[in-house]
């Protein structure tokens, strides 16, 4: 199952950022309900605190403003608890930087618990890598590798500008910053350890 998240801060067009894909259920963070349905996208359900703004006309769950979740963090649990394997988290990057930092975290949890999630604008995308991966090419954008919580061996990629074969990579160092998809698409291989991908817009 496919599920789709709203966050309040998203960069560009939520039209643009969702492709037309289809998703199993839509999840609402907090003030983003209006977001949604602005891009003519019927929410299942809307989950926050709403200290910033109204209340909306729609199936809600409240939370208290003081909480160790992230509003986004309830939505996540909330469409993995309905079964969702992928999750596609529209917006959520930019802004105040400790809420990114928040978001890029929650992609580890989702993974953890049997979910592949997507942070997504129009400018960036965001995905962790187990493994492996097959990136498709996207015009105008840069691909970069994080090792993501410690460190990864066996790292190689091909299909870009630069390739690797059986690297490490470190947190202490960004090694795999501003690459480019110069196939159709990258080939992305960890031996162990978790990879972050990140698709920027140039």
């Amino acid at each position: 199952m496919r599920y789709l998240i709203v966050t309040p801060y998203i960069c560009g067009a939520l039209s643009d950022i969702i492709r037309g894909e289809k998703f199993d259920g839509i999840v609402c963070a907090d003030a983003s309900y209006d977001i949604a349905t602005g891009a003519g996208l019927v929410p299942d359900i809307v989950i926050g605190d709403f200290d910033h703004g109204s209340v909306p006309d729609a199936k809600i769950v409240r939370v208290p403003c003081e909480k160790d979740d992230t509003d986004t963090m309830l939505c996540i649990k909330h469409a993995i608890k309905m079964g969702a394997d992928e999750i596609l988290i529209a917006g959520g990057i930019g802004g105040r930087l400790d809420h990114t930092v928040a978001n890029l975290q929650s992609l580890k949890y989702a993974l953890d618990n049997g979910s592949k999630a997507f942070l997504r604008d129009g400018d960036n995308e965001a995905f962790l890598i187990e493994k492996g991966a097959k990136i498709t090419r996207r015009d105008g954008f840069y691909l970069s590798l994080f090792a993501f919580g410690g460190k990864c061996d066996g790292v190689s990629i091909s299909g870009t500008k630069y390739v690797l074969s059986g690297a490490s990579l470190d947190t202490s160092f960004p090694l795999g910053v501003s690459n480019e998809i110069t196939a159709d698409y990258a080939s992305v291989e960890v031996k162990s350890g978790i990879l972050l991908a990140i698709l920027s817009r140039k």
